[in-house]
């Protein structure tokens, strides 16, 4: 399920005064999740919780990227395909490859960042029918600033969790990704 209400974003202080971060109260994820598994007896409630609360962190971090994409004028292809250039030049079909889209697109995508003066194309000295694509300075300043200003509003999304917390956040997601990596494809509900 994933249609839970918005969080209520209420805050108690810890319990303990030597910890200087704050504990949530219950909200309404878990009010949600516990009527979900009452109308749904195979829903595990802390599942439930946990799944719209990955999925609600999810919409505020992308909501941070999109916007600073947008201050800094780059769509989401072109961000990506300005990341791979931070590593140095690639040819045009690596970058493609590497994204997963097709020339078509990949083109399109460069003649954008080529007019706003961001990348260049020159000849592929490997393959005289390709091209190499590199950043430009002003492409780099630009990668540079996104970086920066997205920086900053990650970190302030996270604010509120303690540098042990944020530790823990990332070994529990680690193990989250690696169980959902394990897990065999599902088969489509039966009709």
């Amino acid at each position: 399920m994933s249609d839970a209400p918005r969080p209520r974003g209420r805050r108690a202080p810890s319990s303990s005064p030597a910890e200087s971060h704050e504990v949530c109260e219950e909200d309404d994820y878990d009010e949600h999740a516990r009527w979900a598994a009452q109308a749904w007896p195979e829903i595990d409630p802390d599942v439930e919780a946990i799944v719209n609360r990955i999925q609600m962190a999810q919409r505020h971090l992308e909501r941070a990227a999109v916007d600073t994409r947008d201050q800094v004028g780059l769509a989401h292809g072109e961000l990506r395909i300005m990341l791979r250039l931070a590593r140095g030049a690639r040819s045009q079909g690596r970058i493609a490859k590497s994204l997963l889209v097709s020339t078509g697109t990949m083109t399109n995508q460069l003649d954008k960042l080529e007019a706003a003066g961001l990348v260049v194309r020159l000849p592929d000295p490997a393959d005289r029918r390709g091209k190499v694509v590199e950043m430009t300075p002003k492409g780099r300043a630009t990668l540079d600033n996104y970086v920066s200003v997205q920086a900053k509003r990650e970190r302030q999304l996270l604010g509120r969790l303690s540098p042990d917390e944020k530790r823990r956040l990332n070994d529990l997601l680690r193990q989250l990704l690696a169980s959902l990596g394990e897990q065999p494809d599902s088969e489509p509900p039966k009709r």
